[in-house]
């Protein structure tokens, strides 16, 4: 029992010992951060610069913030966004890819779009960041 309690105390210190989200925590807060409409948390989420691939169609943004218009997504119909499915299909010391399965929805509750994504991650003195967003299809960012 007590081989099992040091075990355990173990694990936990190597996996929190630098208070830092994982590559799968720092999507989850991306993701929330982007239902708050909170463009200084995505700043911070993210790295510098931003890049997506929507479509086939690259985009660079300085910050995530200049690339998103919250205003036109909820023209849109968009009201927020959940995730359906994460999976980590990479990671490094250095830098991480995140497979995403997320729809949007309206107000009324009702799915508007289903996307598949890959996120990639990097990591900056210490921290996890989101670099890039790749997805098929159309996807609006409200502008």
């Amino acid at each position: 029992m007590r081989f099992i309690g040091l075990m355990l105390l173990l694990i936990g210190v190597n996996t929190f010992a630098d208070n830092h989200l994982s590559p799968m925590m720092a999507i989850e807060h991306y993701f929330s951060s982007f239902n708050k409409e909170d463009r200084d948390a995505l700043n911070q989420a993210a790295d510098s610069p931003f890049i997506f691939v929507i479509g086939g169609e690259p985009s660079s943004y300085d910050r995530y913030g200049d690339g998103v218009d919250f205003a036109g997504l909820k023209a849109s119909g968009w009201s927020y966004t959940l995730i359906n499915s994460k999976e980590l299909i990479y990671a490094d010391d250095l830098t991480a890819a995140v497979r995403v399965n997320f729809s949007r929805f309206n107000e009324s509750d009702a799915v508007i779009s289903t996307t598949d994504s890959v996120y990639l991650l990097v990591r900056r003195d210490g921290e996890w960041k989101v670099k890039g967003g790749f997805m098929n299809g159309t996807l609006t960012l409200g502008k």
